[in-house]
């Protein structure tokens, strides 16, 4: 008798409730990783075009501050004469001199925007500080491969219409003036040529500054609503002091004239009896330069513009942040972003601290 054995092999097969779930489970996994692809996408969106906006603000600031690191005096050292206060003999006199003192025809100047520029200028059209300069720049009217020569050089800020940058087919349309605030570039060329008078370092020692102000200066970035100059020694020279690093203009005036910046007068050199002669910075380069800079992006600067007009604001008092005592700089900087967040503004805020290559410091200084 044959007995025959028969094996079943029935295959496991998915049942609709398990494929459904898996579908349920497959649909989730992928609304979740669209969501965290769509999530990064909108950052680097966001990032991207943040970094767009700001650009030309980004690019200024670059400009400031590799300009700035070629500022110099250019120093020497001469004999002072008391009855002159200079290095100049007094006539008629056999007189020796008084010392020997550091002397320079080329200054650094940086305070105040609306004190440096004078005229009509306030804390309301010219926010903030300006710093003015010389730097072997070599820019000229007319020449070329000059590229030693000095140049004046000065960054502040600005309010005004756009009318002398407009294009003149805009003439045609109706597209109205735009008020702003703007980072502007005072850059005259180092030769004579009509209508400019050069580098007046030489000819108007007290205000060169102030010279061909019309001709001479250019728009360098649109939305810049503030700029602000620290002057500071190295942390090695704080040290050696016994001061912070900002003793040398601590309500951020520095005038390379003068010989003690913490003081609102401008001191000249003075010599004791046993004719040790008393400088302090005059004639010298501030070794670092802190640089902050305060930009609006476009849509804010026209939010700003409708609701203040053609008319420049005190923003820095309303905003309690004058910006005069280096002190309270961390504290001005923090009242100027809560108020710029209260108006619902975008801004950013660039920062650096820029070594100025030629400043050249010795025990004396200090």
């Amino acid at each position: 008798m044959k007995s025959s054995l028969f094996i079943s092999h029935r295959r496991q097969a998915f049942t609709l409730v398990e494929l459904m779930a898996s579908m349920v489970l497959l649909a989730l996994l992928m609304i979740a990783c669209v969501s965290a692809l769509d999530s990064v996408r909108r950052s680097v969106t966001g990032v991207h075009n943040k970094t767009q906006q700001f650009r030309e603000a980004r690019l200024a600031f670059e400009l400031i501050t590799k300009t700035l690191s070629q500022a110099t005096l250019n120093p020497y050292w001469d004999y002072y004469y008391k009855a002159t206060g200079s290095n100049q003999v007094p006539p008629g006199t056999a007189t020796g001199p008084t010392a020997y003192i550091r002397f320079s025809e080329l200054q650094f100047q940086s305070g105040a925007a609306s004190t440096l520029l004078g005229g009509k200028a306030t804390s309301a059209s010219t926010p903030g500080h300006a710093a003015f300069f010389q730097a072997p720049l070599g820019l000229t009217n007319d020449q070329s491969g000059l590229g030693s020569l000095m140049n004046a050089r000065g960054y502040a800020i600005q309010f005004g219409d756009d009318n002398t940058n407009r294009p003149p087919f805009l003439s045609d349309y109706t597209i109205p003036v735009r008020y702003r605030y703007r980072l502007v570039e005072y850059r005259p060329p180092a030769e004579l040529a009509a209508p400019f008078q050069g580098n007046t370092i030489y000819t108007h020692p007290a205000d060169w500054f102030r010279q061909d102000l019309d001709q001479s200066t250019r728009i360098v970035a649109e939305n810049i609503i503030l700029l602000v100059i620290s002057p500071r020694v190295s942390a090695e020279t704080a040290l050696a002091t016994k001061k912070p690093a900002y003793w040398i203009a601590p309500s951020y005036t520095y005038n390379s004239l003068d010989v003690n910046n913490a003081t609102p007068a401008v001191e000249n050199v003075t010599v004791d009896a046993a004719g040790n002669a008393s400088q302090g910075t005059q004639h010298l380069l501030p070794p670092l330069v802190v640089v902050s800079m305060v930009a609006l992006d476009e849509v804010s600067a026209a939010k700003w513009a409708q609701e203040y007009g053609q008319s420049p604001v005190d923003f820095l008092a309303q905003a309690r942040a004058p910006f005069t005592d280096v002190t309270a700089y961390d504290a001005d900087l923090a009242s100027l972003e809560a108020w710029l967040n209260q108006k619902r503004l975008n801004y950013t805020v660039f920062s650096s601290t820029v070594p100025l290559r030629n400043a050249r410091w010795d025990s004396r200084t200090y």
